[in-house]
């Protein structure tokens, strides 16, 4: 359960308090044994037994908080921090709040948001993907691209964290709302550069939610522009929640890579504490690549409404000349083929 500080833990951050403001703790600790076959390594080729953390969710810590400014409006900012429960270390490059950290104000207008943000894509469509609809998590996170042939696509469904970046969400108009979002490059004489445009429209009512996105970004580290379309749709029937995604991620300089990776699954609430989840996986690219696919099975017990303990097995294939495949992290499979299982536990504050 979210913690609220007190004012006087509140004054330590923010040096001045109002009675209508507010301030809470968060996080999550991820922790499991991951199983891994046909792993390359200095030691020759096999299979290997690991400890990692923040496979199924990235372990983090944060603070939100709001304001009530009257009139309806609040000020609101988050600084979430990422860490690798592991070793202690700091994620994302070693940034305090490497995660998120923006500030911005809300209403019945909408909201909008200025800082280090996650993109339309990261913020929206991982309600649509295997690898968030299951404790699968990295497992499922996306098919590699062919890492013997040098593809570095992937679905992008967990987006990026975007730096100097204003971003506005509308109100929602009868189930519909939209996004708009715009990532500063901060490079002198030189206003595109480094930069990204983020757009998506959403319909949410009832059982049933979809959204539609687009993303461009103009990268000054590899002078390699690239482009992405994205599309997702859920719908709940009973216990069982359907979804899919479609992503197309382009290249638009050098080889002008291509792929298109298609996912969908199901959900079955068994229990209130039980729930089963499968999905599937298949992506196609250009340049005569070949292709890739994974199927994801997952089974989450929870202890309470904030702990659970999951298992995950991953079966993932690439048809790609001379490919290799990958399950999410650790080393390149030494065959076409990799199988991956997992148990973990979760939980969140």
């Amino acid at each position: 359960m979210s913690k609220k500080i007190a004012l006087a833990c509140a004054l330590v951050f923010c040096g001045v308090a109002h009675a209508q403001s507010s301030v809470t703790l968060y996080g999550l600790i991820d922790a499991g044994i991951t199983y891994t076959n046909n792993l390359t390594g200095s030691a020759g080729n096999g299979s290997a037994l690991q400890f990692i953390s923040g496979s199924s969710q990235g372990d983090r810590w944060g603070l939100k908080g709001a304001e009530d400014l009257g009139g309806g409006t609040r000020l609101d900012f988050v600084l979430e921090n990422g860490f690798v429960l592991a070793n202690g270390k700091l994620g994302q490059g070693g940034r305090m709040f490497g995660l998120q950290s923006y500030v911005g104000l809300s209403g019945p207008w909408g909201a909008l948001t200025m800082g280090r943000q996650y993109d339309l894509i990261g913020w929206i469509f991982p309600a649509y993907a295997v690898a968030s609809n299951t404790p699968a998590g990295l497992l499922a996170w996306s098919l590699p691209t062919n890492a013997a042939g040098g593809y570095t696509l992937d679905n992008r469904v967990w987006g990026d964290e975007v730096d100097n970046s204003v971003k506005y969400m509308s109100p929602n108009f009868g189930g519909f709302s939209f996004g708009a979002m715009y990532g500063f490059g901060n490079i002198a004489g030189s206003l595109g550069t480094n930069s990204s445009t983020n757009f998506s429209v959403s319909y949410d009512h009832g059982p049933f939610s979809a959204t539609l996105a687009y993303m461009a970004i103009h990268n000054v580290t590899t002078s390699e522009n690239s482009v992405e379309y994205a599309g997702g749709a859920a719908y709940m029937i009973g216990k069982v929640r359907i979804f899919g995604l479609v992503t197309d991620v382009q290249l638009s300089s050098g080889a002008k890579q291509r792929a298109t990776t298609f996912e969908g699954g199901a959900a079955y609430t068994l229990r209130p504490d039980l729930s089963l989840a499968a999905g599937y996986q298949f992506q196609k690219r250009n340049n005569d690549v070949g292709s890739a696919n994974q199927l994801t099975l997952s089974a989450d017990y929870f202890l309470s409404k904030q702990t659970d303990v999951y298992l995950v097995g991953a079966l993932g294939h690439d048809y790609g000349y001379g490919a290799q495949v990958q399950a999410g992290y650790g080393s390149v499979s030494s065959t076409s083929t990799q199988v991956a299982a997992r148990v973990g536990l979760r939980h969140k504050f």
